[in-house]
């Protein structure tokens, strides 16, 4: 019987879809339906005749089909025979399928399932547990399909079937990437995929690739979802499998789009065209229309975003309204129907974007597209506020935070940053700041994308050093405190006992004495760490420049020599990011230009990466300090600079460097944000405490003084 719903299933799938040929067919069932009525065996006749006519009607009037099954499931239980009930409650089971009525397919189902009595099969009934799971989780009924995989993955695990379990494997980390928890679903999709590879089933090797790469780039994790995306793509290339190529092409462009490398998008979606149209897959031109318009949308270049935009349009309008894939493409139209209308708000054509906004709205909701609505509600939102309207920039901003909470970080960072600017238009300041900081904790909990490919070891080592020292900082601070606690509780014991004061006193100023000690042994400590992260910098500054620079500067050589234009730029982008991170790691600037230049050629270039606006006053010092005071220096105003620049929000960014009598004077200020100047603040923050240390290696002073939304200076004095 299993195998007859599945037939059945596929059968409907496959059959002809031309209304006289179905029209003539059913005319002829229905006549011998007729004619079946005065035979002897008519109701035998009358089952399959009403069987014959559930399969044509089923796809095209599930309700028709299903009073027709009623029909025959009353005949069955007439005649009291098992086989035609179990077909008739298998049948309904398939029209509610077709129906997407998620709730009563396997309600029918299971009632095959009691009548044949059937034992636990599993290759059979582990596969109808995951296909039912699948339907639940296609409609978002998440706990059902939880339920049905669970089930055939623990019938897999009885039966010890390797194809089954890594296939199980594979449903529960679908399931739980729609449910959002992300390390459960690498997990169970990582597993699947080790599995997969062991059997050597490139089909499924092909999905997991697929679904990694999509559930990395969901935490916006490019580098690792381009990692299995390239994977997928060389497997297709090796299958020669054309459709593969196009939907991995498409994927990699679209990870390119959101980080900007448009050049590199435009390859892979046009890839995807070629092909496309070469297979006359409309359905898949439409997803490329969009990905172009997008790409082009991004580059402002607005007239030819609309010509794309359009023309998916214009492909969706060729799908007859009966054909199956118009329900999938409904998502498309709306995409496509909001990005003409936010290409036409950045053309300031307002009005109009509105119009094709509010469309986009009407489908997306009718869809429950939570994740996709909140997208457009931003939308008319930004082009209400550009309207100056902004009490209804804010209702709609309002719902797009609602509908994107647990759906879409950067959507709901979207709405927040809205409604920040709406509520400081409509003078509510005070909900304007606190929306300002909801958006502000949204923007800290997103991933940073990670462009340098291949350095995630030296990132990785990088952060371990750092919070080597943080934790060296705080077992400083722990030694302190506890001295402290302990000579306060030694005071006060002795302190009350007036026979054993001197005794007190003698052991008071030992402890004292001995908390110096640790003090200054924490101190020359610290320094030394200084001093080794350095040399370790330098060296690694070095092994980059030297090794993997020069490797990279060959293989750029290699591809322009082959004329590989698209390597030849990865490498070249590779090797000016190595560039960058190498001169982070050690300035060389210092031994061949000096301090003074190097300082400035720091600003120069800080200057050039951000919009803040520089004033600088530098005086020449390079005669002023040794080698490694010159390295400490530089590294102070590099972190000084630095701090402003990711955290003070700041429009202007004053940096004096004057030599005084006996003295080099730095100042350091902004108009920025600023922050509470506290004890708390200041032994908590490592940035802080290693611009402390520094000025104290230099034997300086240190001076910090910082008003909230009015900006912080920094002053140092080092004698020289």
């Amino acid at each position: 019987m299993l195998k007859f719903l599945f037939f059945t299933l596929l059968l409907l799938r496959c059959f002809p879809s031309d209304d006289s040929q179905i029209s003539q067919y059913i005319d002829k069932i229905e006549n011998i339906f007729k004619l079946s009525e005065k035979a002897e065996s008519h109701n035998t006749i009358q089952v399959k005749v009403f069987n014959e006519l559930n399969i044509q009607d089923t796809p095209s009037s599930p309700t028709l089909a299903k009073k027709q099954i009623a029909k025959t499931l009353a005949i069955e239980i007439k005649r009291f025979t098992e086989k035609g009930v179990e077909d008739g409650y298998g049948l309904i089971g398939i029209v509610d399928y077709f129906k997407e009525n998620c709730d009563t397919v396997m309600v029918n189902f299971d009632k095959v399932l009691v009548i044949t009595n059937e034992p636990p099969q599993t290759s059979t009934t582990t596969k109808e547990y995951y296909d039912a799971g699948s339907i639940f989780l296609k409609n978002k009924k998440n706990d059902s399909a939880y339920t049905y995989f669970k089930k055939g993955y623990e019938l897999a695990n009885e039966f010890d079937e390797a194809y089954l379990i890594a296939l199980g494997n594979y449903h529960l980390g679908d399931y739980y990437f729609q449910i959002n928890d992300i390390p459960q679903a690498i997990l169970f999709m990582k597993e699947a995929l080790n599995r997969f590879e062991k059997q050597g089933l490139n089909t499924y090797i092909l999905k997991c690739y697929s679904k990694l790469g999509n559930i990395f780039k969901s935490i916006s994790d490019f580098e690792k979802g381009l990692g299995y995306y390239f994977k997928a793509l060389k497997l297709n290339e090796e299958l020669n499998d054309e459709h593969g190529i196009i939907e991995v092409s498409t994927r990699i462009g679209a990870i390119y789009l959101i980080t900007g490398d448009y050049k590199v998008a435009e390859y892979n979606f046009k890839r995807a065209l070629k092909l496309q149209e070469k297979n006359k897959d409309n359905k898949g031109l439409v997803l490329t229309y969009l990905n172009l318009g997008a790409l082009y949308q991004k580059q402002k270049v607005y007239n030819k975003a609309l010509s794309y935009f359009h023309s998916g349009l214009k492909k969706i309008e060729e799908f007859s309204t009966t054909d199956v894939d118009i329900i999938d493409l409904k998502d498309s139209q709306a995409i496509l129907l909001g990005n003409i209308g936010s290409t036409l708000r950045e053309d300031k054509n307002y009005k109009e974007s509105l119009k094709f906004l509010f469309k986009a709205l009407a489908i997306k909701k009718a869809l429950k597209r939570n994740r996709s609505t909140a997208h457009t509600c931003n939308d008319i939102a930004e082009t209400y506020i550009r309207m100056n309207d902004y009490a209804k920039a804010r209702v709609f901003a309002l719902e797009g935070a609602r509908l994107a909470k647990n759906e879409s970080v950067n959507k709901e960072l979207w709405a927040y940053s809205l409604l920040s600017k709406c509520d400081y238009a409509l003078q509510n300041y005070k909900s304007s700041a606190d929306n300002f900081q909801i958006y502000n904790t949204l923007k800290d909990s997103i991933f940073t994308i990670q462009k340098a490919i291949g350095f995630n070891e030296l990132q990785i080592q990088y952060d371990t050093e750092k919070r080597d020292y943080q934790i060296k900082e705080q077992e400083r601070d722990i030694v302190f405190l506890g001295t402290q606690n302990k000579l306060k509780t030694e005071i006060l014991w002795f302190g009350g006992i007036g026979l054993l004061a001197v005794f007190g006193l003698v052991l008071a100023l030992k402890s004292r004495q001995k908390a110096r000690k640790d003090i200054k042994q924490q101190e020359l400590f610290t320094q030394g760490l200084i001093e080794a992260q350095e040399n370790e910098r330098t060296r690694v500054s070095k092994d980059l420049h030297d090794s993997v620079g020069q490797q990279l500067t060959f293989i750029k050589k290699k591809a322009q020599n082959l004329d590989q234009k698209e390597l030849s730029a990865l490498a070249n982008a590779a090797l000016e990011e190595v560039r960058s991170i190498s001169r982070d790691l050690y300035p060389a600037t210092l031994k061949q230009l000096g301090l003074t230049a190097s300082i400035e050629q720091l600003l120069f270039d800080l200057d050039g990466e951000s919009d803040m606006f520089f004033s600088v006053e530098l005086e020449d010092i390079n005669t002023n300090f040794n080698e490694a005071d010159t390295l400490n220096f530089y590294r102070l105003i590099q972190e000084s600079v630095n701090n402003a620049l990711k955290h003070a929000d700041a429009k202007t960014l004053i940096v004096n460097i004057l030599k005084r009598e006996k003295v080099v004077e730095v100042l350091i200020k902004d108009n920025g944000r600023g922050f509470q100047t506290n004890k708390g603040i200041l032994q908590n923050s490592l940035g802080l405490k290693t611009m402390a240390e520094r000025v104290r290696i230099l034997k300086g002073k240190l001076s910090i003084q910082s008003t909230k939304e009015l900006g912080t200076t920094i002053l140092v004095k080092i004698p020289i």
